[in-house]
């Protein structure tokens, strides 16, 4: 627990500092920050279930600067707390015996490349987008694993670090108002199910799609 609070607050003071950077003369110079807010839908690959059927929240705050003169390609930083997991998928009027809740929740720093692609006509109207691609840490700060008969216990625990890789693409809709989808998925195992024999997949990976609304100040 104190090394997964050391690296949060490494985490914190590096987000800070992005905030803390004081305006230059021009406005491509600038850092800009902002927040986000949105859910997640996410499944684990390796837990013998398919389908995002994990519904979770996803909430943060981002600064980014432009690297380029024109200011269609900039560095974001995040830092954001993301509910990832996996839950079985039981439909109406079905005997649950087979239910399993998977919660996890992690606190993330992902540094985005984005880049500024065009205009996208949409409803006889022009919107801004943006692609958006880059590497996220994360720490897992809990976990919960539940089954028809209550908590799972005696399996190993998840690794308190993540590494993923996250792509996505944004829609400004007015000013200072974005949507946003990302897919995210580990690079890194976030467990080995030692438990069970004969299965095909043997490691446990995060996956991830994230639908946020964003403001940037």
């Amino acid at each position: 627990m104190t090394k997964k609070i050391i690296i949060i607050s490494i985490l914190i003071a590096l987000f800070t500092a992005g905030f803390a950077q004081e305006p230059q003369k021009t406005d491509n110079s600038r850092f800009y920050g902002g927040v986000r807010v949105g859910f997640t839908a996410t499944q684990i690959s390796g837990d013998d279930l398919s389908g995002f059927h994990k519904i979770g929240a996803a909430v943060g705050g981002f600064v980014n600067h432009s690297i380029v003169p024109s200011g269609r390609l900039k560095l974001q930083l995040e830092l954001d707390f993301v509910m990832k997991g996996s839950h079985s998928y039981t439909p109406k009027n079905v005997i649950a015996d087979n239910f399993y809740s998977l919660t996890l929740g992690y606190v993330e720093m992902p540094l985005m490349l984005v880049w500024t692609a065009g205009k996208w006509q949409l409803w006889g109207k022009s919107f801004n987008f943006d692609l958006e691609v880059g590497p996220v840490f994360g720490v897992n700060v809990f976990s919960r694993e539940r089954e028809a008969n209550g908590p799972i216990v005696g399996r190993p625990p998840f690794r308190w670090y993540e590494f993923s890789a996250q792509a996505g693409i944004s829609l400004m809709i007015a000013d200072h108002h974005s949507v946003n989808f990302r897919y995210e998925n580990s690079i890194v195992p976030v467990r080995i199910p030692t438990w069970v024999y004969g299965r095909v997949v043997n490691k446990q990976f995060n996956s991830a799609m994230t639908f946020s609304y964003c403001y940037q100040f």
